[in-house]
């Protein structure tokens, strides 16, 4: 492969990247549900590295339900897919408990308040204000649990320390 011939979002939505990637997320998944919370009624949202990606991950979660691999429900929230009622109609039946996992690019990072979500898999790095407050999506309380989980595929950490350090000076 020559340099230039395939962009990252072509990489990281192959079938070969993904197909592991959610391997990972499902195990993690069923593993906080049986044992980490004791609880099938928390939830995950899965934010990816691009559009091509997040369909990519819908694509094979489905193929696995076919295939009776996996019984974990999901939504593709994208801001091109379906219409403003199919969102609405999806978000709240995620925030009800009847879809597990909820798969998004850029959509649901600010402003989603669903305090089953307690586990979420960072694809991407996001910055500044927009990093807190997609991180502090895991951190509302709900049943016993004051707070969630964050699983970093993306190597969040410098920007983080950065935007944390940013934030307590300003306080």
């Amino acid at each position: 492969i020559l340099r230039g011939d395939l962009s990252k979002d072509d990489i990281f939505a192959h079938p070969r990247y993904v197909s592991p990637m959610l391997d990972f997320i499902l195990e993690d998944f069923n593993r906080a549900r049986d044992v980490v919370f004791d609880d099938d009624s928390i939830g995950g949202m899965i934010v990816c590295d691009s559009s091509k990606q997040a369909r990519e991950i819908e694509k094979q979660l489905e193929e696995r339900r076919s295939r009776g691999e996996t019984n974990i429900t999901s939504a593709l929230i994208l801001h091109d897919e379906g219409d403003k009622e199919y969102k609405k109609d999806r978000v709240g039946s995620y925030k009800e408990g009847k879809i597990d996992l909820v798969i998004v690019y850029s959509m649901l990072l600010t402003g989603f308040d669903a305090p089953r979500l307690k586990r979420l898999y960072l694809g991407r790095k996001i910055k500044a204000h927009n990093l807190l407050q997609t991180l502090t999506r895991v951190n509302r309380p709900y049943k016993d649990y004051q707070f969630g989980y964050v699983i970093d595929f993306a190597d969040i950490s410098k920007e983080f320390d950065k935007t944390n350090r940013a934030y307590l000076e300003e306080l």
